[in-house]
């Protein structure tokens, strides 16, 4: 996409980091709009098996009103197995909820997302829902569509992962036919369910102990719990004892007072790590006996298993590092900062197609300065706009303002996301005074770079961040500069009205606004003027 074609979307304080928000509800609709909102499986099972008869040739009496000679000659050209796919394509959508072409992903108010579904993407949503028909689809097949289908129908404020498996999970209820048994993975994971978020220990009255679990011992427990489900469908020599990893799964799910062993006051919790646990083994072993029968032993290695028969049914002796993690299971994972690459959920996919960038700039410059007293909305205070990276990650930059401190900001972002960032901008070579009305500042920097703009998953807050962009930091930079030096130059003017304090563009700075190409220009010329004196 072009810059010209590109344009910012105004996010609401909620809508950016770090939480994306509920999606807004849409005007009120028809019931007739939303087909299949409370459908039942025997409904869409009826459904799927009235396809045939549906397709066949309706007499005059079936219809509602006269054929005319034009319908008639329609459809009797129409192609039979063409409509047949076109009515199961139907019912298998109304199954999903997604006719309507709605994104129907669950709120944070528990209530069905209305934001519309691009149609655009209407026929690969349609070719993925054909690849659900293909009969010898394994259980992870089926999921690895839905979830390619979730991707597309999702809005950008649920396409993250946790969103995608929660409408997975319901999808794999309703899907017309036979039921789908769900995968090796699924079942699994719904033996334990997720992570806890408070203690599953219980108190000496035997009452539940109700301590929270942090967010970074959930993320280690989950962590832990994907091991054991790799280790489980493919399992190496390498891997860890299972019994090991579950009493580091288990430290992961106790609060600091009820972590020390032995662990008491857990026989529910026990009973499911226990199942867990010997699920996970049944797997590895039938996987292993499957492997070992698949191939012929060669002579040596015959001799050699007859030797070590006995010595199989024995526990190796444990390893430094094992005997150092059954003392404390909190030294299994390295707890230092992440580095990993971040999971891009998009790209300059938050516009208005309908709005070039120089549009945008436009707009937002002409804009009355928001006067809410809350600090994140309000565009009168001064503040810094900056700019810093993260290792792993040196081909994104985030671009934020703050009316506090920088450093502040990103120690509560290191904190968060467990992550370093390393600041570009500012930095003690570069001008450190407040720039005038610095969220309007950071507004105009988001929507000259919104061809740029990329929205990620962060695992570690559990959160989507909005305010990163794919370009070399040394041109955003460049960016940040050109509209901090505007904005020291008060193009802005306060009036009193009846209203109250209003702060309105000055004339003289909308008329340069005229042609947004120009003044850019003009202001880039400017900085460099500047750097030269």
């Amino acid at each position: 996409m072009s810059l010209s074609e590109c344009a910012a979307v105004e996010l609401s304080p909620a809508d950016s980091y770090p939480s994306p928000p509920t999606s807004p509800q849409s005007a009120k609709r028809t019931a007739a709009v939303a087909p299949g909102k409370n459908i039942t499986k025997a409904t869409l099972d009826a459904a799927v098996d009235s396809v045939a008869s549906a397709t066949a040739p309706a007499s005059q009496k079936e219809y509602a009103r006269p054929v005319t000679p034009a319908e008639s000659t329609a459809s009797g050209d129409e192609d039979p197995q063409a409509a047949e796919e076109a009515l199961k394509l139907r019912t298998w959508k109304i199954a999903l909820s997604l006719a309507d072409m709605r994104c129907g992903a669950t709120r944070k108010d528990n209530k069905s997302c209305e934001n519309k579904i691009s149609a655009k993407k209407a026929d690969r949503m349609n070719d993925v829902v054909k690849l659900l028909w293909v009969p010898s689809n394994t259980s992870m097949e089926v999921e690895t569509h839905l979830d390619s289908l979730a991707k597309l129908a999702h809005c950008y404020y649920h396409d993250h992962p946790p969103a995608r498996e929660a409408r997975i999970s319901k999808w794999l209820v309703v899907l017309p036919g036979q039921p789908r048994p769900p995968s090796l993975q699924k079942r699994l994971r719904n033996i334990l369910g997720s992570a806890p978020t408070k203690c599953t220990s219980l108190k000496k009255d035997g009452k539940n102990c109700g301590n929270a679990v942090g967010r970074e011992k959930r993320f280690y427990c989950d962590k832990t719990i994907t091991k054991m489900i790799r280790m489980a469908m493919a399992p190496q020599d390498e891997d860890d004892p299972l019994m090991l990893l579950t009493k580091v799964m288990q430290h992961y799910m106790l609060c600091h007072v009820h972590r020390a062993p032995p662990y008491k006051q857990q026989d529910e919790w026990t009973r499911r790590i226990s199942k867990f646990r010997a699920a996970c083994q049944n797997e590895m072993n039938a996987r292993n006996k499957e492997s070992k029968s698949s191939k012929r032993p060669t002579e040596k290695e015959e001799i050699t298993r007859n030797n070590t028969n006995s010595s199989k049914l024995a526990s190796p002796p444990p390893t430094p590092r094992i005997q150092r993690v059954d003392d404390d299971p909190g030294t299994y994972w390295d707890t230092g900062y992440e580095t990993s690459r971040f999971d891009v959920l998009g790209k300059c996919d938050m516009v208005d197609e309908s709005k070039s960038t120089f549009d945008e700039i436009r707009d937002i410059t002409r804009e009355l300065l928001n006067t809410d007293t809350e600090r994140s909305e309000n565009e009168v205070n001064d503040g810094f706009v900056y700019l810093y990276q993260v290792p792993g990650n040196e081909h994104l930059v985030k671009i934020g303002f703050t009316t506090g401190s920088v450093a502040a900001r990103l120690e509560k972002w290191k904190k968060d996301c467990h992550r370093e960032p390393a600041a570009v901008y500012p930095t003690a070579m570069t001008c450190t005074a407040a720039v005038p009305h610095a969220h309007r500042v950071e507004r105009l920097v988001h929507a000259e770079l919104m061809e740029h703009r990329v929205r990620l998953y962060c695992e570690r807050c559990g959160k989507q961040h909005v305010e990163w962009f794919e370009v070399p930091a040394e041109d955003a930079v460049r960016v940040i500069e050109k509209w901090c030096g505007w904005m020291r130059t008060r193009p802005y003017v306060k009036r009193e009205t009846r209203e109250g304090v209003k702060w309105y563009l000055k004339e003289a700075e909308a008329k340069r606004l005229s042609d947004v190409a120009k003044f850019l220009k003009e202001l880039q010329s400017d900085i460099e003027e500047r750097k030269d004196l």
